[in-house]
């Protein structure tokens, strides 16, 4: 019984490092800004540097900008397909594309900006993660060993005399309950340092 609870804490533990990496995050963004950026200070058309720099984040998912903008349709249409893609700064990004195809400006400044806004929003992100894995760890441990121990209890028939009792089943009830609304209490507060 005790290996079947260490495995299913390491396969938690690979599920959820895999859903982590597969995100495409702040840092994506700004590889694609940056790039953007630096095509544009090459020289290089508005459109020709959306297809270029899209190489530059793989993670994210520029397709139908570099489709829209490689078939020379309208920045409308380009930039709100770059809006949908960005998640830190695609509004303005998008703002930007326009602005830029509209005014023949040049705009390569504005994108180093939005990249270095992309870097900060991750490094935050990256902090506040830090900050509270502290608050994390001891919800996982304070929730996860009574319900570790109930299990280990069950799976070794030991539960019974607890349930034999009307009293137990009340305080086992209650203590889970008790339980629950502590996890609850660290997630909210965890949850909020997020905002």
């Amino acid at each position: 019984p005790l290996w079947l609870l260490a495995a299913a804490v390491v396969w938690a533990a690979v599920v959820r490092r895999r859903r982590r990496q597969a995100a495409p995050g702040p840092g994506d963004e700004a590889g694609f800004l940056q790039g953007l950026a630096a095509e544009l200070d090459a020289g290089a058309s508005l459109r020709a540097a959306v297809t270029a720099a899209a190489t530059r984040a793989p993670a994210l998912d520029l397709s139908r900008a570099c489709r829209l903008a490689g078939a020379g349709l309208p920045a409308e249409e380009v930039g709100e397909a770059l809006q949908a893609s960005l998640p830190v700064n695609g509004r303005l990004a998008a703002a930007a594309f326009r602005l830029a195809a509209a005014t023949g400006g040049r705009v390569a400044g504005l994108f180093h900006t939005l990249a270095a806004r992309a870097t900060e929003a991750g490094r935050l992100a990256r902090e506040r993660r830090a900050l509270t894995a502290q608050a994390r760890a001891s919800a996982a441990v304070v929730g996860g060993v009574p319900v570790a121990l109930l299990v280990l209890l069950a799976a070794t028939g030991r539960i019974g005399p607890l349930l034999a009792e009307p009293a137990g089943g009340i305080v086992l009830a209650v203590g889970l309950a008790l339980e629950a609304a502590g996890i609850g209490t660290v997630w909210l507060l965890v949850r909020g340092a997020g905002r």
